[in-house]
């Protein structure tokens, strides 16, 4: 069986820290009622995040007009226990690539932005670490 071939549309530099270099991608986020996140962000990837988008709490007021009942929170196992997570409606914009997905963000506790593979699942990428660059394919 051959391989496929990509093409980088679009490529970002790996940000850096003190322990290591992460990936990240550039998204534009809007709430439900279509109204734009003030703040274009660039957000680590996190395949070990199995949801959406993690949101500090902050960020999350943006979105609770789109906030789904308490019955379809989520909850994920971290080494630190179990943690809760309000969820709401949002529209993400990766590279003209729009579609709809969810905003979590911890119901105690601050939250942090990450990620995670239900988002990562919608797109082809290519995590070069090499090179620390992280390249939305087609």
């Amino acid at each position: 069986m051959v391989g496929r071939i990509y093409k980088a549309k679009k490529c970002l530099k790996y940000m850096e820290n003190e322990a290591t270099s992460y990936p990240v991608l550039k998204l534009k986020l809007y709430n439900i009622l279509g109204m734009e996140f003030p703040e274009e962000m660039e957000v680590p990837i996190d395949t070990g995040f199995e949801g959406s988008l993690m949101l500090r709490n902050e960020d999350y007021r943006f979105f609770m007009i789109g906030e789904l009942p308490r019955d379809f929170w989520r909850t994920y196992s971290t080494l630190a226990g179990s943690i809760i997570m309000r969820i709401a409606k949002a529209i993400v914009v990766i590279d003209n690539i729009k579609f709809e997905t969810y905003v979590e963000t911890p119901y105690l506790g601050y939250g942090r932005r990450l990620i995670g593979r239900e988002i990562l699942n919608n797109l082809t990428l290519i995590l070069d670490g090499l090179r620390k660059k992280c390249c939305i394919v087609y």
